[in-house]
């Protein structure tokens, strides 16, 4: 009868235990970009994140080199559900976003593909994402990038304001993903004076961080009023890293993957290498939320 108390109150007590000590199941976000062509360096970065202990991964665009038609177009079959599919077997939550190189082809086709596939969500070119305080923005930059995209700009514009005014108070950090960078310290320019006034305008000094593809590098830019930008778009491309990497910034050519966690209002991130998992480059960013402009 002693024995059968004693087993009960453990039973009772395990909940309590787990929350005293605090273990609870730490949210892992990780992104990687430009993962559309088929090469060894593609094979490794899916086989990495497929191993790894990501809690989601965010897809920064350029899914495929040549864009897709259709759903029967084969490139969609050749160069991303074929070599992902070790990843997408995992279940591991996949968020998408387009780049130009999707704008090759029609970029509607992803919300098709998200609707096929469960563990891939993609419900626009531009959607919000929010876990517990945690805000995602994902953004399409690539209408502000080619001039001929103009009439697409105005809706999400208004559909960010209107975001951010009804996000402000529930988001204790915020982070935006989209394709192209504001700036680099590797070989490509900063990005063209259309699409900089936006940046500059609705995502420096908004977000806490900005989170790019585009520029095949893991970079680390630092901040432009007060917002970290970071590079992860080394998922088949490598290549772009200056010669000189600036004091206290981070910018490598290698295959590999972002990773971060979040607590409270602070990130911890750390580029991941997908040769052999080795921590190329850690730091931490203090957040604010979202900062409305006037």
């Amino acid at each position: 009868m002693r024995l059968l108390k004693v087993i009960i109150l453990s039973l009772f007590l395990l909940p309590l235990n787990h929350i005293l000590s605090g273990e609870t199941e730490e949210l892992i976000s990780c992104f990687v970009g430009d993962a559309g062509e088929v090469n060894p360096t593609q094979t490794k970065v899916v086989k990495a994140l497929a191993n790894s202990d990501c809690s989601m991964v965010w897809h920064l665009g350029d899914i495929t080199q040549l864009g897709v038609q259709s759903m029967d177009d084969p490139e969609l079959e050749d160069s991303f559900l074929t070599p992902f599919k070790p990843f997408l077997k995992t279940g591991i939550p996949f968020y998408l976003i387009v780049g130009n190189h999707d704008y090759k082809g029609d970029p509607r086709v992803y919300l098709q593909v998200a609707k096929d596939y469960p563990s891939i969500f993609h419900p626009s070119n531009f959607y919000t994402k929010t876990f517990d305080g945690l805000c995602f923005f994902a953004l399409d930059t690539t209408i502000f990038d080619k001039l001929y995209y103009f009439y697409k700009r105005g809706s999400q514009i208004r559909w960010l304001k209107e975001e951010i005014d009804n996000l402000k108070d529930q988001c204790g950090f915020s982070i935006a993903v989209a394709h192209h960078p504001l700036f680099s310290s590797g070989d490509r320019d900063r990005a063209n004076p259309q699409l900089a006034i936006f940046l500059e305008n609705y995502v420096f000094g908004t977000f806490d961080i900005y989170i790019t593809g585009h520029n095949h590098v893991l970079a680390d830019e630092g901040d432009h009023k007060e917002t970290l930008q970071l590079i992860s778009a080394t998922g088949a491309l490598p290549g772009g890293s200056p010669g000189d990497i600036e004091s206290g910034k981070f910018n490598i050519e290698t295959p590999g993957y972002l990773r971060m966690t979040v607590v409270d209002h602070t990130a911890r991130y750390e580029f991941v290498s997908a040769e052999n998992d080795e921590i190329l480059w850690s730091n931490i960013k203090v957040g604010k939320g979202l900062r409305q402009k006037n």
